[in-house]
């Protein structure tokens, strides 16, 4: 599976299918390297939550990732409960003994090289995933172009923020964003279409999708408005909006979390 930084690159193509387009002034960092802490927690009991962090270079030398060790990494929520992560890989910290459950609050703290770093988010109420369906339109010069459909009812009540990601064959290919500023309380009819991997007959597609809160959205919008296409990422000229105190890069995300697989046809 591809690295966080080219899936972040990929939302570019799939900005707005249900948003309004914004014009975003993002402030170029180039001068010094940064914090990078890129974070999820789930209400999936069967994945390890995961704090990944990493030190970017100078994006005008190079666009690597340096992976950090040693960081003490904390979350807790609003019920009181409190888990420390292990370092499971050289940045990657991890607990299988917390599983997020939707409308509770949870607290991220990282403490690195003497500075510490918050943020909290709120995971929203999940919006059931129905199912997957495959949708067909003729191409240019005879052929299929395959789409597929997540199927889901939006809450009534602008608000409601989604993440989705596509993988063909198990293989990711693309993250897309939508709010409901147009879709507010109807029944989503909306495919998904990937200019990186066309679908074609007889591939497994999944969908994830993800409820996420208003400043994760915004973080990703921003990203992919920003982004100069694949190749881009975290530490491309242009960062987007952390929702991370301190002075860090990235985002942390509590999330909902539900996969439909489909065959298509």
């Amino acid at each position: 599976m591809r690295n966080s930084s080219y899936i972040f690159s990929l939302l570019f193509a799939s900005l707005s299918l249900f948003s309004c387009e914004k014009v975003i002034d993002i402030e170029f960092n180039d001068s010094e390297a940064l914090l990078v802490i890129e974070g999820e927690l789930t209400d999936d009991p069967s994945n390890s939550q995961t704090i990944t962090i990493s030190k970017t270079t100078d994006f005008q030398t190079t666009n690597d990732q340096l992976f950090v060790s040693g960081a003490v990494v904390l979350i807790t929520d609003d019920a009181g409960n409190s888990v420390y992560l292990s370092e499971t890989t050289p940045g990657k910290y991890q607990t299988s003994t917390l599983a997020g459950v939707p409308g509770r609050t949870y607290n991220l703290s990282v403490t690195y090289d003497g500075k510490s770093y918050t943020s909290t988010c709120k995971m929203p109420v999940k919006t059931t995933l129905d199912s997957l369906s495959i949708s067909k339109t003729p191409g240019f010069g005879g052929g299929m172009i395959r789409s597929v459909v997540p199927h889901f009812q939006d809450p009534a009540g602008k608000g409601n923020f989604y993440r989705l990601r596509m993988y063909i064959n198990e293989e990711f290919i693309e993250s897309f964003i939508y709010d409901d500023e147009f879709l507010d309380g109807n029944y989503n009819s909306q495919g998904l279409q990937s200019f990186n991997q066309a679908i074609k007959q007889f591939d497994t597609v999944a969908v994830q999708l993800m409820n996420v809160d208003e400043k994760v959205h915004y973080y990703f919008e921003t990203l992919a408005a920003n982004s100069g296409g694949p190749g881009g990422g975290v530490a491309s000229p242009a960062n987007p909006k952390s929702n991370i105190v301190g002075g860090a890069l990235g985002y942390f995300s509590a999330h909902t979390s539900q996969y439909q697989t489909i065959i298509a046809d």
